[in-house]
């Protein structure tokens, strides 16, 4: 199973690519560069505005003791940095906490350079600090290097204030204004370092979430992959939406095909809606097929709205059925074995008895008759009783893989040997690939001597023909393997079919009406299935259809 099975769709969990959660000491790498691209921005956008205070005419007053020279210079070093950071260079900047760091002292360089030549705190230009002291609380990971980073950003503001003030060009009160940004600068650095660090630690645990719930979802998916009980999910309507791989092997479906309930079986879409109006689960065993499987179902919905989804558990039967057997064949047997046995002793009796009249001297003509007959039929009893004590006495089976094709020619040599007349035994259709199927091998040698038997015996009758022809097929979609047992007589009349397998049902004088009854006992002991058919060309076939072990190529 190397595709993904539409099943997957019932536990479908959006979870992000393996680069988007690895975490990389706290911020990811992913969030460390979206980071980066919009710290660069503003840069971009702050440059170009500071550059529309030279070019619009009204402004000139904002910035009245501007230095112009110093001023496009710190300008000019900003916007050509942001824009190199667009590029690669960029990506390598960002992947690195010591190149940020190393870009963020440059941003507070030329901010330093550009609030000197604009006129100091007086400009109003020193609250541009805020934005790289805000990216380095954001980016740089080690708390220490970010404050660090405000701590100079602070500085840069008292020392322009101090000097302006030596120089007379701005008065003592300035110094205040001074501090006060200086400690939202701080301020601001401290709370987004707090804010940044319960981020990561929200980011970590979501990531952690995800990884599990990714686990999770490949644990489900795998344990629906590889569980037998094959499940749908449908509609209202009853149309299959998903369906899991159980679930087309047991009802010989395609891979992602929707099919209505209807088409897979007339049972099954009887009882989902039986069970979508009345809401009671009575599930009851179906066969999608005469020779297939039974099933039962059962059902559970998804929601209680009008238009739900519901879903569809398909059980294999078999199991229940083997069981259900086992039960019964221990109870016969013990039934079987004590009447066969108070049975025996008597008839005995009555046989040799019989026998003895036979030798009298006594005995006429007709009365001979009447002891021939009493001989015949005690021998037909206890034939009978055999057949009996041979269902009473069965074992567990105790299976074994037997590759089909090589164990088939070994098996029609050995009976060949043992029939006293000819018989021309044809195995055909034999698939390429070695098929393997698993069945007591003693089992399978007492069904098909009984088949065989009966296939000789009715091609004798209607045509003086000794031939009977082996046909066996590989069901790949259904992982089946089908043996059929092809006579030349006139096979099961139509009104027979129904008691064929019944015990003691016989359409021969001369047969217990045991034998085809234990054929289907041993085969549904090893899990096998015994079924009477018309080959396409009309022909009498039983069929036995094992379940595929493996197939060698």
């Amino acid at each position: 199973m190397n595709s993904k099975p539409p099943i997957q769709e019932f536990i479908q969990i959006d979870t992000p690519t393996g680069a988007d959660i690895r975490p990389q000491d706290g911020v990811t790498h992913l969030a460390m560069r979206r980071l980066f691209v919009i710290y660069n921005a503003c840069r971009t956008l702050l440059a170009i505005a500071l550059l529309s205070l030279l070019i619009i005419a009204d402004s000139a007053e904002l910035v009245s003791q501007i230095d112009r020279t110093m001023f496009i210079a710190g300008i000019t070093l900003l916007l050509l940095s942001a824009l190199l950071m667009v590029g690669p260079l960029g990506r390598v900047v960002s992947a690195s906490q010591t190149q940020i760091l190393g870009l963020l002292l440059f941003d507070i360089t030329v901010i330093a350079l550009v609030v000197g030549a604009a006129g100091g705190i007086l400009s109003g230009l020193s609250v541009l600090y805020l934005i790289t002291v805000f990216a380095a609380a954001a980016m740089i990971r080690e708390r220490v290097l970010a404050t660090v980073i405000a701590a100079i950003a602070v500085l840069a503001v008292l020392m322009d204030t101090a000097w302006m003030v030596s120089r007379g060009e701005a008065t003592l009160n300035m110094l205040l204004s001074a501090g006060l940004l200086g400690g939202l600068l701080f301020a601001l650095s401290l709370l987004v370092q707090v804010m940044t660090s319960r981020l990561v630690q929200a980011e970590a645990d979501a990531n952690s979430a995800k990884a599990k719930l990714e686990a999770l979802q490949r644990l489900n998916e795998q344990i629906i992959i590889h569980m037998e009980t094959g499940i749908l999910l449908a509609d209202g309507t009853g149309t299959a939406i998903c369906i899991n791989e159980a679930a087309q092997t047991l009802l010989g479906l395609n891979p992602g095909e929707r099919v209505q309930l209807l088409n897979i079986s007339v049972d099954l879409a009887n009882q989902f809606q039986e069970w979508c109006e009345t809401n009671t689960d009575l599930p009851e065993p179906f066969q999608i097929a005469k020779e297939g499987p039974t099933m039962v179902a059962s059902f559970v919905a998804l929601n209680n709205t009008e238009n739900r989804n519901n879903l569809i558990f398909i059980e294999d039967y078999t199991p229940v059925t083997q069981f259900a057997q086992s039960l019964k064949l221990n109870s016969l047997s013990k039934l079987t074995a004590s009447i066969a046995h108070e049975i025996r002793n008597p008839l005995g009796a009555i046989s040799h008895a019989a026998q003895l009249l036979t030798e009298s001297s006594t005995v006429d003509a007709a009365d001979s008759i009447l002891c021939d007959i009493l001989v015949s039929n005690s021998r037909r009893v206890s034939d009978i009783i055999d057949s009996v004590s041979e269902v009473s006495r069965r074992q567990a089976p105790k299976p074994t893989n037997i590759v089909l094709n090589h164990w088939l020619p070994d098996y029609i040599k050995e009976y060949r040997s043992l029939q006293q007349k000819r018989c021309n035994i044809v195995i055909s259709d034999l698939t390429e690939a070695s098929v393997t199927i698993a069945m007591d091998s003693e089992h399978l040698k007492r069904t098909l001597s009984n088949l065989l038997d009966n296939a000789l015996r009715h091609s004798l009758e209607e045509g003086d023909c000794s031939s009977i022809r082996l046909d066996t097929t590989l069901d790949k979609r259904g992982h089946q393997v089908h043996l059929d047992v092809v006579d030349f007589g006139m096979g099961v009349a139509e009104y027979n079919l129904a008691r064929l397998f019944e015990p003691f049902f016989t359409t021969s004088t001369h047969g217990s009406g045991l034998g085809l009854y234990l054929c289907k006992e041993l085969c549904e002991i090893n899990g096998a299935r015994l079924t009477y058919r018309r080959t396409p060309a009309g022909e009498s076939a039983f069929r036995i259809t094992f379940d595929q072990v493996s197939s060698l190529s």
